[in-house]
Formats: structure tokens, C-alpha cells, sequence
């Protein structure tokens, strides 16, 4: 187990299963909570680092509370040491109640966070943006789908008291990362741009008012094997795609567009939706 400030990774998290964390960011929601005229609030990076964290002793007690008993072997009986992504062969003891311990963690600080932003200014819209690969976002502690999807009956690594803690009904708005490969705009599974955003209603079941969905196209081409113009047709292709197939469109991120100077094909996307209307 390696503290996060020892490694040259750049980016920090804190340990969302504090207490002390969590009353920290709920006192700056309130102080954003209070801009005049603000109409929303959307939280990124709501979540645990990766699948190799938490494992402080803080987090292990809390985790051995919930379950009501030691862990012999920490983390081991949770996760082997070096895997980090995916549920290992054979799965360790405690890794599917580890997984629900950590969504419950996330759920109960969302439902926190929406608390405090509304006791400042209840119009101020409270959301998230989330990645759509939900069959692989329980790396990070996150279950954004609604609590009435039961997640077991679809993914063998969800247990059955996993669904109690999707979190889509906390929000008013919700952004999903719709992050495919420019050549995989449309389709009905994850990683196609309308598979992603299908799938993020199906999984949201409308507790949610407005789920939008929408590409990265700052690096959905990091080997650089789409040619320009397919980039570009797909740019414009995504947006009828995403918007049809959930509540809005959304893209990530505009300063790509800008260096590229692609804004005019996301206006022509969205100019047929606006025709068809």
C-alpha cells in the first residue's frame, strides 16, 4: 500500500470516505451555492481515485464496520496486490461487498452535497458528469444509475444491495461521457457515442429529469488512426445521435474544438436536429 503523495502521479484525491473531507466540499458547494444567478452545479471527479484506492487504515475500519467483521488479510482479501483494473480470477473474499461499501460511500456523500447546495438556494439545479461505461465504473465507487436498477441481475459483480445505492435520483441534471472512437458514433452497446447515452436511460429510468450525452473530441483519437474527415463527419453525426437517444447533447471539451477549428461542424449537428424539430 503506497500513500498517493509518495507516487509522481499528478493528480490528488482526497479520501471521500472521511468525514472531514466530505464537510470541506459540502462548505464550498455552499459558498458556490450562493453566487447570484446561478442557475447549476455540476460536480466532476465525484468518486474515488481508482480501483486501487482507498486502502488507508481510516477506510478499512469503516469498511470493517459495515461489514461487521475483520479483515483477515487487508488488502489482499479485497484486492491482490498489482491488479487494477477488472474483477480478478479468483475473486477475493470481499471484493463485491468492498465494491457496494464504496458506492454506498459516494451515494451518501451526493446526497450530502445536494442537501447543501439546496439549503443555500433550492432553484440552483444540482448534477454530475459521469463516464457511460457503467459495466466497468465500479473501479472508481461509483453507481450513477437509479436505485430501483437492480445491477446484479445484469453484471455478476454487483450484489444485490449494490442497487440501493445508484444515485441518479439525487440529481436534477446529469452529463454522461459518451466516449467513443470517432468511427463508433452510432450503435446500441458502450463504446458507441448513442449505445453510451441509450444506456444511460435505460439505467437512469427517468429518476433523473435530464440525462445529455456527448463525445471527448480532444482524445477520442489517441493513435490518430481516424482520418480528419471522418473526425469531423462523426462530429457532426454525434450530436443528432447522442440528443436522440437521450435528453441533450453534450461535448467535452470546447477548447478542442477551438485549436482544431471544428466548431462549424458541431453547428451544422446541431442545426439538422433543430430543422427536424
Amino acid at each position: 500500500i503506497t500513500n498517493i503523495m509518495s507516487t509522481s502521479q499528478s493528480a490528488k484525491f482526497f479520501n471521500p470516505v472521511l468525514p472531514e473531507v466530505q464537510e470541506y466540499l459540502c462548505s464550498m458547494l455552499k459558498d458556490l451555492a450562493a453566487y447570484d444567478g446561478l442557475a447549476g452545479i455540476f460536480l466532476d471527479r465525484g468518486r474515488f481515485d481508482g480501483f486501487t484506492s482507498d486502502f488507508s487504515n481510516y477506510t478499512r475500519k469503516e469498511f470493517e464496520k459495515y461489514i461487521g467483521r475483520s479483515v483477515a488479510s487487508f488488502p489482499a482479501d479485497i484486492l491482490p496486490a498489482g491488479h487494477t483494473s477488472g474483477i480478478p480470477s479468483p475473486e477475493p473474499v470481499h471484493m463485491k461487498q468492498w465494491l457496494e461499501f464504496r458506492a454506498k460511500v459516494i451515494h451518501d456523500f451526493m446526497e450530502k452535497a445536494r442537501a447543501a447546495v439546496k439549503s443555500v438556494n433550492p432553484s440552483v439545479k444540482f448534477g454530475v458528469y459521469v463516464g457511460g461505461w457503467y459495466a466497468s465504473y465500479y473501479d472508481v465507487g461509483v453507481n450513477w444509475a437509479s436505485p430501483d436498477y437492480d445491477t446484479s441481475s445484469k453484471f455478476s459483480w454487483a450484489t444485490k444491495k449494490y442497487m440501493d445505492y445508484g444515485y441518479a435520483d439525487l440529481m436534477d441534471q446529469m452529463l454522461i461521457g459518451a466516449y467513443a472512437s470517432p468511427a463508433r458514433v452510432y450503435g446500441t452497446t458502450e463504446w458507441t457515442m448513442q449505445g453510451f447515452c441509450l444506456l444511460a436511460k435505460e439505467r437512469t429510468m427517468g429518476a433523473c429529469p435530464m440525462v445529455a450525452g456527448g463525445p471527448d473530441v480532444g482524445n477520442w483519437d489517441a493513435d490518430d488512426k481516424v482520418p480528419q474527415e471522418e473526425e469531423n463527419r462523426a462530429i457532426t453525426a454525434s450530436v443528432a445521435a447522442c440528443i436522440n437517444a437521450c435528453d441533450g447533447y453534450f461535448l467535452f471539451d470546447m477548447i478542442h474544438l477551438k485549436k482544431a477549428d471544428q466548431w462549424s461542424y458541431v453547428k451544422t449537428g446541431i442545426d439538422g436536429v433543430i430543422k427536424k424539430d
